[in-house]
């Protein structure tokens, strides 16, 4: 067994054992997220990598589906393009979480992700754009997921954060942001907007003719999004 499965069954069995029951009274719930994200971008090994403004505008879009059954992982589902001069994929990640903590001032969701890599090309030394790329791939990674928000007393603004990581097999995946956002609650549906920062530090293990420290990638920026929940 891998380090990779190894970790995904250890993750499963804690989660299994460390998730409250769920109450009741909580009804179906759907979350819709559309963010727009202005990354830049570094390639290359950590020793040599080079910051370039060379990655185009991107958006985020999620779904996710919660729901009132003890021990029956809550989903949601994200898209992220990411578009390079050296690089390009679509990053889907599809996430089963519990819950742990939701009240009026914390919340706590943990889970695991399944990321995968469609349409993925990668250039080591020039562009792709017009050419042909070193390498295409289309892969998946297995990633411990936390998403975390806490409420600023007297206020409308949540400071929340995300994260994901794996590593497994000679790729090391991560995908974190953190801000600020402020829920207006209306009937029917709470509308949030939110701003921060994301950060996707990528170790891609999958090419023959170089490892994953020349093929390390990493994409940052600032964003800004709204969300639906209804």
């Amino acid at each position: 067994m891998n380090k990779l499965s190894l970790t995904a069954v250890v993750a499963s069995a804690a989660l299994v054992l460390a998730v409250p029951a769920h109450s009741t009274e909580k009804e179906f719930t759907t979350k819709v997220e559309i963010d727009a994200w202005f990354p830049d971008a570094k390639v290359g090994s950590k020793d040599d990598a080079v910051r370039k403004n060379d990655v185009d505008a991107s958006q985020a879009f999620s779904i996710a589906f919660e729901h009132p059954f003890a021990y029956v992982p809550n989903v949601k589902v994200r898209y992220t393009p990411v578009r390079s001069d050296r690089f390009e994929y679509d990053q889907i990640d599809y996430t089963g979480y519990y819950k742990l903590l939701d009240t009026n001032g914390l919340q706590f969701d943990v889970g695991l992700t399944l990321t995968q890599f469609a349409n993925g090309e990668f250039n080591k030394g020039g562009s792709i754009t017009g050419g042909r790329a070193d390498q295409s791939f289309s892969e998946t990674a297995m990633n411990m997921y936390a998403d975390a928000s806490l409420h600023i007393p007297d206020t409308h603004f949540h400071i929340f954060g995300q994260y994901d990581f794996g590593s497994g097999s000679g790729t090391r995946t991560m995908d974190g942001q953190a801000g600020v956002k402020y829920i207006f609650p209306v009937d029917a549906v709470d509308l949030e907007i939110k701003v921060g920062y994301r950060v996707m530090d990528h170790e891609f293990g999958y090419f023959d003719d170089f490892d994953s420290n020349q093929a390390n990638v990493m994409v940052d920026g600032w964003f800004g999004g709204l969300s639906f929940d209804f």
